[in-house]
């Protein structure tokens, strides 16, 4: 599995857990605990920026394999790894 799609399903996960949180939220004010939901919230704050971040980063790695794959079709890939070769 490349790090798109383990990206992806990284940010699923994450996105699903929010919606578990969000049920649980429900379930303790009904209880009126509401210490817990507060708690809940907190997780769900942190849980949204992590998928912010993945978001973010899976952004830039389309990107870049997009890059490269523009490279190949125009076939100058393989001439910046030689002169890349050659530098060092």
């Amino acid at each position: 599995m490349d790090i798109v799609e383990k990206l992806k399903l990284k940010i699923a996960m994450l996105e699903a857990c929010n919606e578990d949180l969000l049920v649980a939220i429900g379930v303790h004010n009904d209880r009126g605990e509401y210490h817990l939901s507060a708690e809940c919230m907190r997780k769900i704050k942190k849980t949204n920026r992590e998928v912010e971040r993945l978001k973010a980063h899976l952004q830039d790695q389309q990107n870049f394999l997009w890059v490269i794959k523009d490279l190949q079709d125009r076939g100058l890939l393989s001439e910046a790894v030689k002169k890349y070769a050659h530098q060092a």
